[in-house]
Parts: structure tokens; C-alpha cells; sequence
């Protein structure tokens, strides 16, 4: 939660435009002056303000399996899932109809899924206000970077040792509803702040909304959703997503770019509901 650019309206992106468009710009912010994503307030896309409201993750105390805070000596939320085992920083198997994660995987989120941070990635995702991709990656890169130093021996290497940063991919209907993938700008972002590259290496099959179902529902949906159509054999690689749930999306993801041969996959994501 670091960078300082990200409170201000005029990004790398604007710096770069032509000196017609940058009057664009200015012209249109005349009209419809950039308000916070988090509050409305005028002047940042995303204020300092807001940025100081969220809640990190402290990556010293989370849970190594699925994000949740304080959740590194007994985790209840891998409770929940695990047919009512939580054994923190343990890797174990999932009951009957669950995803057991790859041996070693690591989770890493940056915030609790608190305001302002749903009113953000609504704007983002549902509203197109696709100038907070950056800035939504920033956090992200932040995170890891924060927990590589706070926590190398359980986070060393996250983001230093990976050779290509995967997204998990929009459905076609949500691309089609968006008209973007939001998770793909996210990551082509992160990827120019970190020097990772990014391998287009999932796509999703079905049509359904995660939002609307319960932890059960995420649950079958993440079975069978994925499928590796790049070549990973080898590689290690950041798995990243917005918003961790029960985790069934990331870990169905990193299940298949294991089976697929990925040498190491490691997660991270902006927020965790809790």
C-alpha cells in the first residue's frame, strides 16, 4: 500500500500520450472530474484516504493455505473445508469433493475484503473504470514484496523467484458482459512494475457467476473449470486473482498448471473475504 502514484489522476499511461490526447484528457476532467473509487471524493482515483482504510494482511500471521489473517497456528476458515481439520502452515488434503492444493503452495492476499475495497473492484470490474488496473496491481506487487521481506521463511522467493505471472481468467460471458478481462489487465500491469512476464497460459470453461453462489456452489463450480493451453512444464509461477473466497478458484487453477507440469505455483490475490 506503498506506491505513491497510486493516490494521484495522471498515471504513467497519461504521461505518455500524445499532446492532443493528454487535451483530451485535461478537457474531460473539466467535464467529469475524476472522483475515488472507494468514496467519491474528488481528485484521486483512488485516495489517501482510502488507501489508509484498507486492512492488510499481515503475511507474518496469514495462513500459508488460503490467506486468512491470524490463521498460521489453526486456521478456521481451511476448517470449514477440510472436513474439520485446520492445521495453519500444514499442507493437508481436502474432504471428499474438495481440491487438495499442490504440495507447498503458498497463498499470499493484501487486504481483507473490507471497505473500501469491494466499492473498488466494483467500479473496476462491474463500472469499467479500467485506470484502476495499475493501481490494483500495485497493491498486489506491494503484498508480495512486503512479504518476501516481513517473512522470508515463509514467503521468500513469492515474487523474486517466479518466472511468469498467470491470471485466472474471466468466463467468456463475463468478457463478453465487461468488455475486458479484468484480471488479464491486472496482470500485463504487474508484470511491467515487477519484470515478471505474463504467460496466457488458463482458460475457463462455464458461464457462471461465482458471486451469487455459496462456499459449496464455488466449490463444484472450481472442479474441472481450467484448462492449461500454454506451456508451463517447468516454470514457476504466480497464480494471481482479485478477490479469495473459499480459495476454490486458485487452487483448481494451480491444481491443472501443476498437472500440467508448472515446478512451483504460488498465490496471490488483492482481497480475502472474511
Amino acid at each position: 500500500m506503498q506506491r505513491s502514484e497510486i493516490g494521484g489522476t495522471a498515471g504513467q499511461g497519461e504521461r505518455m500520450q500524445s499532446p492532443a490526447a493528454r487535451l483530451a484528457t485535461f478537457a474531460l476532467e473539466a467535464i467529469a472530474p475524476t472522483r475515488c473509487a472507494g468514496c467519491e471524493r474528488p481528485g484521486a482515483l483512488l485516495c489517501a484516504a482510502c488507501l489508509e482504510r484498507m486492512t492488510p494482511i499481515d503475511p507474518r500471521h496469514a495462513c500459508l493455505r488460503c490467506g486468512a489473517p491470524y490463521g498460521d497456528v489453526v486456521c478456521t476458515e481451511c476448517a470449514r473445508t477440510d472436513g474439520g481439520q485446520a492445521h495453519g502452515d500444514n499442507v493437508h488434503e481436502g474432504g471428499p469433493g474438495q481440491l487438495p492444493p499442490a504440495a507447498q503452495q503458498r497463498v499470499c492476499v493484501a487486504a481483507l475484503f473490507e471497505d473500501p475495497l469491494p466499492r473498488v473492484i466494483r467500479a473496476y470490474k462491474d463500472a469499467g473504470e479500467r485506470r484502476l488496473a495499475p493501481m490494483l496491481a500495485d497493491l498486489m506487487i506491494d503484498a508480495a514484496e512486503h512479504a518476501e521481506r516481513a517473512a522470508p521463511e515463509r514467503y521468500g522467493g513469492l515474487l523474486s523467484n517466479a518466472e511468469a505471472i498467470v491470471f485466472v481468467p474471466a468466463t467468456s460471458a463475463a468478457y463478453r458482459r465487461r468488455g475486458f478481462d479484468h484480471m488479464e489487465a491486472i496482470a500485463r500491469a504487474a508484470s511491467a512494475t515487477s519484470g515478471v512476464p505474463v504467460l496466457d497460459a488458463l482458460i475457463k470453461r462455464g458461464a457462471a457467476d461465482q458471486r451469487a453462489l455459496g462456499r459449496t456452489g464455488r466449490l463444484q463450480a472450481a472442479l474441472g473449470a481450467y484448462s492449461v493451453v500454454e506451456e508451463v512444464q517447468g516454470k514457476r509461477i504466480l497464480l494471481i486473482d482479485d478477490v479469495l473466497t473459499t480459495g476454490a478458484t486458485l487452487r483448481a487453477a494451480a491444481r491443472v498448471l501443476d498437472e500440467a507440469g508448472a515446478a512451483h505455483v504460488d498465490m496471490l490475490a488483492l482481497a480475502r473475504a472474511w
